[in-house]
């Protein structure tokens, strides 16, 4: 190994956790991470994990939370940070700048460098890789795969064999919309293995490359690793079947039934040019125009099949992401990793074209110049602008108001005779109060509601202002509507308190100044 190169990586991987460290609970749980949350802590404290086939995604999140969770000194999820929670993709997310030196000898160790201080800045992977998700670890299996393939088509060693099916098993165990990377693989890896050959392929010759008993092991590994995720390593064999059955719901979502639909140019808006009104422009465009320059780059008969490879995976990937109308943005990373290295690969040609070593010092630091906007956009997307509509990458997410409601309503279970076995009532149509259930967890008598009971009157209510209750009116102002909070955009809650009980609670309040 490259000595420099590794030294390298290692300062970058250092960088990037340095971006994605800081602050990790400061934002409030998106909606899918609340989910997440409960399913994690569900294994954690009691050992279950249920693979459901109709919503979230796959095991492996959970499972690479665990570490994480047991090295917390937290004993119940009632004293779990949300920061910990986000350290597995932090991890993942800065882990994938250590996966590229399988790729050195592919596309150079300057393309690798380049491509490691790109995902180390670039504001989407930071953002995502802050998110309790699947997304970065999806990405992370899936770099792994590639890696692990290529590696194998150079040393043909089993053991390579045996990387690459297993990362392929883990790519399946983390998200469903794993079929699409490894489709893209396939048409990539057939082209480029006919646009590489000198003469036509035969069967013979192809029989001659492909070793049988390497191809057993990897299917050996990949099914090896889908039995035990899916299975929650021997716990719930029906998760075998789920695992195949989830495409029915998904595919659904996928041709149009869903509230995540978006135009084919969803993705590419974002990373290219994104401007609202009354907000900071954004722009991931350096390593756009970089990866086109890869790409250019890659149909030379001069370069690496891999490069090739990439950029064809690459653009696949793209077009197949883009072509289905569900979208969420942080599924673009699955082809933005591919971008990247074609920006690594761009970003080293263009450095490498300069025949006088000044002036590549010179065309490596202006580089580096324009780069440092993209760590500026970094540090405004994660920190400054992390929860507001403003930011490319902030979807449907958690309004920071919500903390103020729970922190009110952990106040009056304080002051109540009952403390946290407080009746507590939550009611929203078609169960739309994620994340509450998270951030409500110390709550042993909580109920949650799609409609207003027949009885709808508990100590303490939170209520969707969607039904109009009214229950201040209805109750004769024996219970008062104490606050309104914007859970996320466009979805408001009314906070209802017994009026008792919120005369306890105003005492404890401190005095406001005149």
């Amino acid at each position: 190994m490259n000595r420099w190169g590794a030294l390298g990586l290692l300062l970058a991987f250092a960088g990037a956790l340095a971006l994605r460290l800081p602050k990790l609970d400061t934002r409030p749980l998106h909606n899918d991470e609340a989910v997440n949350a409960i399913k994690v802590t569900d294994l954690w404290q009691h050992g279950r994990y249920v693979y459901d086939p109709e919503e979230y995604h796959g095991p492996t999140l959970h499972y690479a939370t665990l570490p994480f969770l047991w090295l917390s000194g937290a004993h119940t999820a009632d004293e779990l940070p949300d920061r910990t929670l986000r350290l597995a993709p932090v991890f993942f997310g800065a882990g994938l700048i250590l996966l590229l030196f399988l790729f050195a000898d592919g596309i150079g160790w300057h393309a690798v460098l380049w491509s490691a201080f790109f995902i180390s800045i670039s504001p989407a992977m930071v953002f995502y890789s802050r998110y309790f998700i699947h997304e970065m670890l999806l990405v992370f299996f899936t770099a792994l795969a590639l890696g692990a393939g290529w590696r194998y088509i150079q040393s043909r060693s089993p053991g390579w064999a045996v990387a690459a099916g297993a990362a392929v098993g883990l790519m399946f165990a983390t998200k469903e919309t794993f079929v699409l990377s490894v489709a893209a693989m396939g048409i990539a890896a057939t082209i480029t293995a006919f646009w590489t050959s000198s003469k036509p392929i035969s069967m013979q010759a192809f029989a001659t490359f492909i070793k049988w008993k390497d191809i057993a092991l990897a299917l050996a590994a990949m099914l090896i690793v889908w039995l035990l995720f899916f299975s929650s390593f021997f716990t719930n064999f029906a998760g075998l079947l789920d695992s195949i059955r989830t495409y029915f719901p998904w595919l659904k979502r996928a041709s149009g039934h869903s509230p995540h639909l978006h135009p084919w140019y969803f993705y590419l808006q974002r990373l290219a040019w994104f401007h609202p009104v009354k907000g900071p422009t954004w722009s991931e465009g350096l390593i756009l125009v970089l990866a086109m320059i890869g790409a250019v780059m890659s149909l030379s008969k001069k370069r690496s099949p891999l490069l090739r490879f990439i950029a064809l995976y690459t653009i696949i990937l793209t077009i197949l992401y883009s072509a289905i109308s569900y979208k969420t943005p942080w599924c673009l990373l699955n082809f933005f990793f591919g971008m990247i290295l074609l920006a690594g690969a761009g970003a080293a040609t263009l450095v490498e074209s300069f025949r006088s070593s000044r002036l590549k010092i010179a065309a490596g630091a202006v580089l580096l110049g324009f780069a440092i906007q993209l760590s500026i956009q970094s540090w405004r997307a994660s920190y400054i602008y992390s929860t507001d509509r403003r930011n490319p990458y902030v979807y449907a997410q958690t309004v920071p108001d919500i903390l103020n409601l729970i922190h009110r309503v952990e106040g009056l279970a304080r002051v109540s005779p009952t403390g946290f076995q407080t009746i507590v009532k939550v009611i929203a149509p078609e169960g739309d109060y994620w994340p509450l259930p998270w951030y409500f967890r110390r709550f042993k008598n909580i109920g949650w509601y799609d409609k207003l009971p027949d009885d709808p009157f508990s100590p303490i209510m939170i209520v969707s202002s969607k039904f109009n209750a009214e229950l201040d009116e209805k109750s004769a102002r024996k219970w008062i509507m104490a606050g309104l909070t914007e859970l996320r955009p466009g979805h408001f809650f009314e906070l209802y308190v017994e009026l008792e009980l919120w005369k306890k609670y105003v005492e404890t309040l401190p005095p406001q100044l005149d």
